[in-house]
């Protein structure tokens, strides 16, 4: 795998797993049932399109195709998987109109759990199949839009509910002017 990888290469890695404070902890953060996929939600990480254009399209891909054979490797069928397979993989991914919104922390995650055989296998008799990994994916982002729908609600929640901590108390004399509105209305509309 080394070989597949320069030492230019390696540096955009390293300069790509340091971004920002969430994403790093994302990184060597184990994925835990029920947790892994709500962190990844709301972490505050770049999608692949914003490392895109920050650092070029081969840089992303170098990330891609690094995780990708990362993950072929830990299958047992990288050596199966041809440099061509591991590149197309990673370009689809980047081609596509959803999953280039994907951050690197929720990709991360979607391996993570992809690992643990939450999703079907990619590979028959030993032969990676890079269509099947490609539809791994769907499951993971209609899970992930549920959780970032989740993520928003609670933000806007927690906005909310400092608003309301933040607004002017009423005095007493509001008060007791909202008393006599209300007494008169009641007998208005008796």
């Amino acid at each position: 795998m080394q070989a597949y990888f320069s030492d230019s290469n390696m540096a955009v890695m390293k300069a790509l797993d340091s971004f920002g404070e969430d994403y790093k902890t994302l990184v060597f953060q184990r994925y835990d049932k029920g947790t892994g996929i709500e962190k990844a939600a709301s972490a505050k990480a770049p999608t692949f399109h914003d490392v895109s254009n920050m650092f070029g399209d081969a840089s992303m891909l170098f990330w891609l195709r690094y995780h990708i054979a990362k993950t072929f490797l830990f299958l047992g069928i990288y050596d199966q998987a041809s440099k061509f397979q591991v590149q197309e993989t990673a370009e689809l991914i980047m081609q596509h109109e959803i999953y280039g919104q994907l951050t690197l922390s929720e990709f991360l995650c979607f391996l993570q759990r992809f690992k643990q055989g939450r999703y079907d296998k990619i590979y028959n008799s030993n032969h990676p199949n890079p269509q099947e990994f490609l539809r791994c994916l769907q499951p993971f982002w209609n899970e992930l839009c549920y959780e970032r729908g989740r993520a928003e609600e609670r933000e806007r929640q927690e906005r909310l509910s400092a608003e309301l901590h933040e607004a002017p108390q009423p005095t007493k004399d509001d008060l007791e002017h909202i008393e006599e509105i209300r007494q008169r209305l009641a007998q208005k509309f008796k």
